[in-house]
């Protein structure tokens, strides 16, 4: 695997437009995912692919997989985590350890997407595909990128660590039936509290964010 360039890149004003152009669209799935928080009541009964597509996170997908057949579940599921991973996967490839400079001066050196990269970047250069298999995240897929890991192994370790991931959880879903079913249940009956609650847990982790950040 190839070693990282730890050279300080600073980006041009042209280079930062190519940047933020290709980070709309992570970033926009990011922020669905806030969304699909808020409407997890819902649409979990009704809609649950939908709102698998806003978010992927694993107690949702835990909680959708319950409420739809696999086929569904899988290619929705696979769609939803990978369409942001090539989108930062250039990211890393075009700009290098600068998009690193770049995410740290907007967010904050404290941000958990920072130190995530921080703490998985030691590893890369030796078991970076083990890593992307078992979590192609953003913080991976970046750093598959500043490693210059070609397209196609990418890609295939990638969807190849989605998709089990997926039927990992579709598994799980399957055994824990009832536990889940009752928490579904659960949700809807008290659906009117439970987005209440969601919109309080969401504006908590946006005010976090930003207290770490003025703090970096």
């Amino acid at each position: 695997m190839t070693e990282f360039n730890t050279s300080n890149t600073k980006l041009d004003p042209k280079d930062r437009r190519r940047l933020k152009q290709l980070a709309v669209v992570p970033l926009a799935f990011a922020l669905a995912a806030y969304v699909g928080q808020v409407l997890t009541s819902a649409l979990l009964s009704s809609q649950p692919l939908l709102l698998m597509s806003f978010n992927a996170t694993d107690p949702i997908l835990l909680l959708a997989a319950h409420q739809t057949e696999a086929v569904p579940f899988l290619i929705v599921g696979t769609a939803r985590l990978f369409a942001p991973d090539l989108f930062l996967h250039q990211l890393g490839w075009e700009f290098g350890p600068a998009t690193k400079d770049y995410l740290k001066s907007e967010f904050g050196p404290r941000s958990g997407f920072i130190r995530t990269i921080a703490a998985l970047e030691r590893w890369f250069p030796r078991v970076g595909w083990l890593l992307l298999f078992a979590i192609p995240g953003y913080p991976m897929c970046l750093l598959a990128g500043i490693a210059k890991m070609r397209r196609l192994p990418f890609i295939v370790v990638n969807l190849a660590g989605t998709v089990s991931r997926l039927l990992l959880i579709f598994w799980v879903s399957s055994v824990f039936e009832g536990p889940l079913g009752a928490s579904v249940r659960f949700i809807g009956r008290f659906s009117l509290p439970f987005t209440f609650a969601m919109v309080a847990l969401v504006m908590l982790q946006s005010s976090r964010g930003r207290k770490k950040n003025s703090e970096g």
